[in-house]
């Protein structure tokens, strides 16, 4: 099998990741492309609703959540409600599937991910079966949801690295009342890598989405 190909999308919308998505899926199903992993960081701010969300999940009003900004989507992907903000990096993977290999793909995507955390930022994530998702401790780090349907992946992962987590105190975060968030920036031993002209509120400085992109490509390469 062919390796994928891995575009860096910068920020973008919910509605064009999706569109892309589609699009090479299509590609795929007809043998015309190996496979496409999409990075990027979703703007504006979208709540994505996955095939067993529950609406009572959603905290507040459709209409009052477009207002303050969120755009709100009901998706293809597993599991339940979820945000999507800047400052979270986002990878879609729309690839090839063989029924017995499925779980050896997933196991593989999480690895990834773990690898790059320990390896960029010296943290230690674990995967919970029971939980879908990477957590340090007992703070969730990484959501993770696929459409495996159609013998091609879609959907994927989001790494909370430098958001706020604003947005998740408007659901109930993957359906799990009471969970904690963290992030990348949160629980950094070693400031790297930096962005010196985007310091936090706080003033200390954050991780880069954009460096942060350009190495997790590497780590699927």
């Amino acid at each position: 099998m062919d390796t994928p190909k891995i575009k860096i999308l910068g920020a973008v919308d919910y509605d064009t990741a999706l569109f892309l998505q589609l699009e090479e899926r299509k590609k795929v199903k007809e043998g015309q492309s190996p496979g496409t992993i999409f990075l990027l960081e979703h703007v504006p701010a979208v709540i994505t609703l996955g095939r067993n969300a529950k609406e009572g999940n959603v905290l507040f009003p459709r209409e009052l959540l477009e207002s303050k900004g969120y755009q709100v989507r009901e998706v293809s992907r597993g599991g339940d409600v979820t945000v999507h903000e800047p400052g979270q990096l986002v990878a879609y993977f729309v690839m090839p599937l063989v029924s017995k290999n499925v779980k050896s793909f997933v196991n593989g995507v999480v690895t990834a991910i773990q690898r790059f955390l320990e390896t960029e930022y010296k943290i230690k994530a674990d995967f919970n079966p029971q939980k879908p998702g990477l957590w340090v401790g007992d703070k969730k780090i990484c959501s993770i949801g696929f459409d495996l349907t159609e013998r091609v992946s879609m959907h994927g992962i989001a790494l909370n690295l430098c958001n706020d987590l604003a947005g998740f105190k408007l659901i109930v975060p993957c359906g799990l009342g009471g969970v904690k968030l963290t992030t990348v920036a949160r629980e950094m031993e070693t400031p790297l890598p930096l962005d010196a002209d985007s310091p936090n509120k706080s003033g200390i400085k954050t991780p880069d989405i954009g460096t942060a992109m350009g190495s997790l490509a590497g780590y699927f390469s």
